[in-house]
């Protein structure tokens, strides 16, 4: 009896999904409220009360109009980076994260995440979670390779068919995430699978040349001859 091995075959989305991240300047005092400098300034003029019926209107001494300088709640007098919504209306802490941004994570975003974007995920956008490739996003390449095996109950009850198994190329090129999503031989020939491509290396997806987290479905078929 020959077995096959597996034929690997990698499976991308067409469409990119959503990430973000940020790091603030390694303070732990309260996050403060971003503010910039207001340009847009309105002028609310007072009209002049008509006078009374029974009253004489004293035209030589009429009142000049009122122009008020208002100012949106949202303008300020300096430039500081901060929460876009809520935080505190002092002190300088932008998170205890890293990385020039806002908030827990690390780099120029906001959020607990990593990277320029917003949110709890990575690379860039908005939102948690990883990338798919597709569109902007590049495909992460598989540049080594780990063979699962057949297990002996597997070759005995002729087993044959394929394990589906979602995972996230990460931005370093490793494999993390395993899921199966459509399991053959649960304990068996499943486990062999993941095993497996947990041991696969890639040259990670990018987006605008910057390597990003990118969840892919790679299917293996297990065949006997």
């Amino acid at each position: 009896m020959h077995v096959v091995l597996p034929r690997m075959v990698l499976q991308l989305s067409e469409t990119p999904g959503g990430g973000g991240g940020g790091g603030g300047n390694r303070q732990r005092d309260p996050i403060r409220h971003a503010e910039a400098i207001g340009h847009d300034r309105a002028t609310l003029p007072a009209a002049k009360a008509a006078a009374a019926p029974d009253r004489l209107a004293n035209t030589e001494t009429e009142l000049p109009s009122i122009l008020l300088d208002a100012r949106p709640l949202a303008s300020g007098n300096i430039v500081q980076i901060g929460l876009p919504v809520g935080g505190v209306t002092s002190g300088t802490s932008t998170g205890p994260g890293s990385g020039g941004g806002v908030g827990t994570g690390t780099g120029t975003g906001i959020g607990s995440g990593s990277g320029p974007g917003i949110g709890a995920g990575s690379g860039g956008g908005i939102g948690g979670g990883v990338y798919r490739a597709g569109g902007v996003v590049t495909t992460p390449r598989l540049i080594a390779q780990t063979k699962p095996k057949y297990t002996t109950e597997a070759l005995s009850q002729k087993i044959e068919g394929s394990v589906w198994m979602e995972l996230v190329v990460t931005r370093n090129g490793q494999v993390e995430q395993v899921r199966v999503v459509r399991p053959l031989d649960p304990g068996g020939l499943d486990n062999q699978a993941v095993a497996a491509v947990r041991q696969w290396r890639f040259e990670p997806g990018r987006l605008a040349g910057t390597p990003v987290d990118v969840q892919v479905t790679v299917v293996m078929d297990f065949s006997i001859q």
